[in-house]
């Protein structure tokens, strides 16, 4: 099980170069147009929320056994807070960067994007300690 959880911090840490690769990145010239809107919503919002929405899990995944070693029950909360970081970090060097621009909505996307999937990780974890106690 050793070689499993190696991977998934492999995993995690090619998941948060494809994050900020896609925060920096300028697609201006790729002809991808994020400003339409989804069910009302522009389409970067919904982007950016798609694209934290898998930190949690790919957090707890890589990570689960030295959370609940070091911080036991606040293992959600460091997750959630470790994403916020990683979102308002985004944001800054989005700022920074001259073909990009910072939005405070992107931000709160991210952030709900953190929060729905640490709460989907919360509630789905007793079943699967149950089905697969301890495994990873």
């Amino acid at each position: 099980m050793r070689i499993i959880r190696i991977i998934f911090k492999i995993m995690f840490v090619i998941y948060l170069g494809l994050v900020f690769f896609f925060c920096l990145y300028s697609f201006n010239d790729t002809g991808v147009d994020l400003s339409k809107t989804i069910f009302g919503i522009r389409a970067d919002r919904v982007a950016h929320f798609i694209m934290f929405f898998p930190y949690p899990l790919s957090a707890w995944l890589a990570a689960k056994k030295e959370l609940r070693e070091r911080t036991g029950r606040y293992s959600y909360s460091v997750i959630l807070g470790s994403g916020i970081l990683v979102a308002i970090l985004a944001e800054i060097l989005q700022s920074l960067t001259p073909t990009r621009d910072s939005d405070p909505f992107d931000l709160i996307a991210n952030i709900a994007g953190l929060t729905i999937a640490t709460l989907l990780i919360f509630i789905l974890e007793k079943y699967i300690d149950y089905v697969w106690p301890d495994r990873l």
